[in-house]
């Protein structure tokens, strides 16, 4: 089955991070804010399906919630605006509806529920209908027959989305930050220093390389740089270079016309062309494959793009930023990564401090992330021990604000009367506190005396594990052909535990 994967707008988790109020105090604490009628909770998040076919409707009922979502239907137009309220996290309307259109309700949505995400359906021939609907607004389109392992993650993504929004909403209200600013706190002067940069790169149209970390806020960087220019009301569409399979890259940056590939029923734009007016964000550049990099390059000289399968050129008007957790740098020394496509790339450069090299940030961040799970739980304040706050600030935190974020929400879980301890914190095993001996603290396994088999399976497994389970990207990271990774895992008896 196809799906048009539409111009996802790449979201990191919504843990919204915003500089809170400074604290002297030996414990960091959220106030309870405000119910809020938007708040929403993602495993059990409600979905509108609007779609006059009642098969449908039951098949994408059936496959949402199957997944945890909540579902309510509609079997037109009219019935599917009557129908939207606050608390709904993401709207599915289908193109041609009777009494209203998909293109009504979403205007509607626009109007009425503007941090609420839509999404288009539409048939095999309405597809350049369902890009016209991203260019007015919506978060992404399916084609129908719609496989429900493209469904879910799209509606994860939009329900996210639209959390993001609402609590950006609600802290731009409490601040007065007209924008996004998840990871940029006043206090370091790293963070000081990056903020003052991304203030003038966004109001130029050049071509921007953001680096650092996993886990630090790059895609979100992205984006607030995107909503600061001038391109703020126009698409920013999202292209994850890790995520994608290899050989479906090429197709999905630059799109393909009928019949060029096994499995194209139909011609689909590439995120390339639905960008067009807006940005393009690039993410994890540095897994861009070798054989596709010198097309990139002819992109980014000219913004022209030619579909798969077909030859006509077609012109379009994007702003480009790019982002990797790699160095490029070393990537291109080691032939990698094209050294003419780095220096296209590298105009504006702008590098995320990781969160152990700003320490004098964390009481904010800290205080931001119990505020936002307590909002959303609607539930009393949490607090952080002294003792549970010295943990914390003693970590070196290698997965950065998503692990912070992942640390927080987790202990508040388990904490008895609102009160984190040193016991309720769940570490990664992958580090060691900051400043710990190496030697005393390094939990990286030793290899010394390990036949080259477990070290090849060691090796495998840690991979994979760090990738997510994504076997093309852990492939990648390795150095070998995909073909050649799911050969060593079953010759390694490893294919029962992936």
């Amino acid at each position: 089955m196809n799906s048009a994967q539409g111009g996802r707008r790449g979201m990191e988790s919504p843990g919204s991070v915003l500089p809170g109020q400074g604290t002297s105090e030996t414990s960091v604490s959220s106030e309870v804010p405000p119910k809020q009628t938007g708040d929403i909770d993602l495993e059990n998040a409600l979905v509108l399906v609007a779609d006059d076919d009642p098969c449908t409707r039951h098949l994408f009922r059936r496959y949402l919630e199957g997944a945890g979502f909540r579902v309510i239907e509609a079997s037109d137009g009219q019935e599917a605006m009557a129908r939207m309220t606050e608390a709904v996290g993401a709207a599915l309307f289908d193109l041609k509806m009777p009494k209203a259109t998909g293109f009504d309700c979403l205007r509607f949505v626009r109007d009425r529920h503007p941090d609420t995400s839509a999404l288009m359906i539409s048939a095999s021939g309405q597809v350049h209908d369902a890009v016209e609907a991203m260019k007015q607004g919506a978060f992404d389109y399916l084609t129908k027959p719609v496989d429900p392992d493209e469904l879910i993650p799209r509606v994860q993504q939009a329900v996210r989305s639209t959390l993001l929004a609402r609590d950006n909403r609600s802290l731009r209200q409490a601040f007065g930050y007209p924008v996004l600013t998840k990871s940029i706190v006043e206090r370091s002067p790293v963070a000081k220093a990056l903020r003052r940069q991304i203030a003038k790169v966004a109001s130029l149209d050049t071509t921007v390389l953001i680096t650092g970390e996993s886990g630090t806020g790059k895609s979100t960087l992205a984006r607030m740089i995107h909503q600061l220019g001038s391109r703020a009301s126009a698409p920013f569409v999202a292209v994850s270079c890790a995520a994608l399979p290899r050989d479906l890259i090429e197709a999905e940056l630059f799109g393909h016309e009928r019949g060029a590939f096994t499995g194209a029923l139909a011609a689909r734009p590439g995120r390339a062309e639905m960008a067009d007016g807006g940005t393009l964000f690039l993410d994890e550049i540095g897994d861009m494959p070798l054989e596709l990099q010198p097309k990139l390059l002819t992109f980014l000289e000219d913004r022209v793009v030619q579909r798969l399968g077909g030859g006509k050129s077609r012109q379009v008007n994007v702003r480009v930023i790019a982002a990797t957790h790699q160095d490029l740098e070393h990537l291109c020394e080691h032939k990698r990564f094209r050294q003419d496509l780095y220096f296209r790339l590298n105009v504006l450069a702008l590098h995320v401090p990781p969160l152990r090299e700003r320490p004098q940030d964390l009481p904010d961040l800290v205080s931001e992330v119990l505020a936002r799970i307590a909002r959303q739980r609607r539930c009393p304040r949490f607090v952080a021990s002294e003792r549970a706050y010295k943990a914390l600030l003693e970590y070196d935190w290698p997965g950065n604000l998503r692990e912070l974020e992942n640390v927080l929400e987790s202990s508040t879980a388990f904490c008895s009367n609102s009160t984190i301890m040193p016991e309720d914190l769940k570490f990664s095993s992958l580090a060691q506190p900051a400043g710990a001996s190496s030697a005393a603290g390094s939990t990286a396994r030793s290899l010394a005396g390990l036949t080259l088999k477990d070290v090849e399976r060691l090796a495998l497994q840690d991979t994979l594990r760090l990738c997510n389970g994504n076997k093309a990207q852990a492939a990648r990271r390795l150095g070998i052909s995909e073909k050649g990774f799911y050969n060593k895992i079953k010759r390694l008896g490893l294919v029962p535990t992936l």
